[in-house]
């Protein structure tokens, strides 16, 4: 994906973005060691995934798409306003299903799964990675160069220092 971004903000959110489809390449791996069963989930890699999954929804991704709807607003301001809104119905479409990985990856840390935990698991993850990927290509296909479009310096700079804020 395009990564020669001139504004700080745009850079921001397509690093998060990298971030997260790497960890959604490893959830998919890890779907896939098992096949149809149940992988061992004690192994390093499997739990670095669950571990990564169970901290990184919680915090990481509920502040990435909170900022991106300030972000919305203010290229709503600009006319752009169509973008934001169905960005933002993925998001809350997105949401629940990532609180759900989320917290069955930290479940699954501290007690292991069933086979059936696993089933339930491997649905709700497929469907997490799907949902996912394709709305991060959205973003970076479409709101990004939006963003670089619309966003002047000063703009960038309020947001890029903002943003910073709440990641930290």
């Amino acid at each position: 994906m395009e990564d020669d971004f001139r504004l700080a903000t745009s850079r921001a959110l397509h690093d998060d973005h990298m971030a997260s489809s790497a960890l959604l390449d490893a959830l998919e791996n890890l779907l896939a060691k098992g096949g149809r069963g149940m992988p061992d989930l004690d192994s390093d890699e499997a739990r670095d995934v669950l571990s990564r999954l169970s901290t990184a929804i919680p915090h990481e991704v509920h502040v990435h798409f909170a900022f991106e709807e300030e972000i919305f607003e203010r290229l709503a301001e600009e006319g752009e306003d169509e973008i934001g809104r169905v960005l933002t119905e993925e998001h809350r479409v997105i949401l629940p299903v990532a609180d759900r990985v989320a917290e069955m990856s930290g479940k699954a840390l501290e007690h292991g799964m069933t086979e059936m935990q696993w089933e339930d698991y491997r649905s709700h993850a497929a469907e997490l990675i799907e949902r996912l990927q394709a709305h991060i290509l959205k973003e970076e296909k479409a709101l990004l160069p939006i963003i670089e479009e619309v966003l002047s310096a000063e703009d960038d700079l309020e947001y890029s220092e903002r943003y910073a804020a709440m990641a930290a």
